[in-house]
């Protein structure tokens, strides 16, 4: 059996494709220590690198980062909340009983393409864009995802996903989860891996930090990830979210917020 993968991202995205959970409670109700609902409320799932709470209990990571700069860019202020990342997606699809305007306005940073039961969800500005891709040493072939089934042990940090379970069950896949990209490159370069997965910009950074970037070999696509700024149906006219989705269009286009990401999955892979 291969080890658990704990990759925070693709945990995140994997949610959109759940099957219908239970309602949720009402609005500002099981949010941590928050005892009443902001009047502007932005959502993060509590997930590791995603949303996850410093010393002191305050919201840190990659979407809590990006949400922090749509905010100032906008102009807007927001209670920024870690919830459950299912109670992100039913929070946000959920109708506010009709109230216009809203007396809750939810936004929420996450994964997509939407399925049921979370098509109400609308979206509203893509705030990053990675690829992940698996690759070799040179001199050894990948053309194909049936080839990495006879390349040996498959290196994965803890940056690796759970999206990449099915793979790793359809192609009986053994993974060698390491403790940082830069000893994944390294036994990738000494053959002591076949390949090694990951997000493309992360690969990237870290081969150049130690000097491996000439020893890739093949590079396979295997999927793109995305994360948007979202909001619940009730509050898609609401004045803030023209402010908001212009802010976030503004920094994903100034490279901003593929800034933060790659800062995060960099200190992740690093095993920091």
């Amino acid at each position: 059996m291969f080890p658990p993968l704990r990759m925070a991202i693709f945990l995140f995205l994997a949610f959109a494709f759940q099957a219908p959970v239970s309602a949720a409670p009402a609005d500002g109700q099981g949010a941590g220590d928050q005892t009443a609902a902001p009047a502007i409320r932005l959502l993060v799932p509590e997930l590791p690198m995603i949303g996850e709470r410093d010393a002191q209990g305050h919201p840190k990571g990659m979407a809590v980062e990006q949400a922090q700069a749509i905010l100032d860019r906008a102009g807007v202020h927001a209670d920024i909340l870690l919830l459950p990342v299912v109670r992100v997606y039913t929070e946000l699809a959920r109708t506010k009983g009709g109230t216009t305007p809203p007396l809750v306005k939810t936004y929420g940073m996450l994964g997509l393409p939407l399925r049921d039961p979370y098509r109400g969800i609308v979206p509203l500005a893509l705030t990053s864009h990675h690829n992940l891709i698996a690759i070799t040493r040179p001199g050894v072939r990948l053309k194909t995802l049936d080839d990495l089934r006879h390349l040996g042990p498959i290196a994965m940090t803890i940056t690796g996903t759970s999206a990449f379970s099915d793979i790793i069950r359809q192609y009986d896949l053994a993974v060698q989860e390491v403790p940082s990209m830069a000893n994944g490159l390294k036994m990738l370069a000494h053959g002591r891996v076949g390949a090694l997965l990951d997000v493309d910009a992360v690969i990237d950074l870290m081969a150049r930090d130690v000097g491996l970037t000439a020893a890739q070999g093949d590079h396979l696509p295997l999927a793109t990830m995305e994360g948007w700024l979202v909001c619940d149906p009730a509050t898609a006219e609401a004045p803030e979210t023209a402010l908001l989705r212009k802010a976030a269009e503004a920094l994903y286009r100034e490279g901003r917020l593929d800034a933060i990401a790659d800062h995060n999955f960099q200190r992740a892979a690093g095993g920091s």
